[in-house]
């Protein structure tokens, strides 16, 4: 019977890092505030209609969280798709909470449905990205 060879992995640290996660959410809420006031400056003064923001929002929300999943795959090095999808996720509950003390009311399960996934979509390609471009 042929015995099965474990391949090394080459000093890479195989497991999920909470810290790069966390990190990558950080940078995921900062890159969504400073586009929001970009977002909000040109709204106020230009005549861009209204009618636009939530395809604004949803495009802040795919930018923002794309960036926090590069950011965290890329500062751990590998499995970008595990530490992408682990920001996607923790930024979504962090927006969800923060829109609930601000905006209180009912929630519709399309639109929750439609920000889950683009924000973890958008974090797990990143995050593909960003172990790509690591160097560990």
């Amino acid at each position: 019977m042929r015995t099965i060879k474990k391949e090394p992995n080459n000093g890479q640290n195989s497991t999920i890092s909470i810290s790069a996660i966390l990190n990558g959410t950080a940078v995921t809420v900062i890159v969504g505030i400073i586009l929001s006031i970009l977002a909000g400056g040109i709204y106020f003064l230009t005549s861009i209609s209204e009618n636009t923001l939530p395809l604004t929002a949803s495009i802040i929300l795919c930018i923002s969280a794309f960036s926090g999943g590069a950011a965290a795959s890329h500062r751990a090095g590998v499995k970008g798709l595990y530490h992408g999808i682990g920001v996607g996720i923790l930024f979504f509950i962090f927006v969800w909470f923060i829109a609930g003390l601000f905006l209180p009311g009912n929630l519709y399960i399309t639109g929750f449905t439609t920000k889950l996934l683009l924000s973890v979509f958008a974090a797990t390609a990143g995050g593909i990205l960003g172990v790509g471009l690591s160097s560990k």
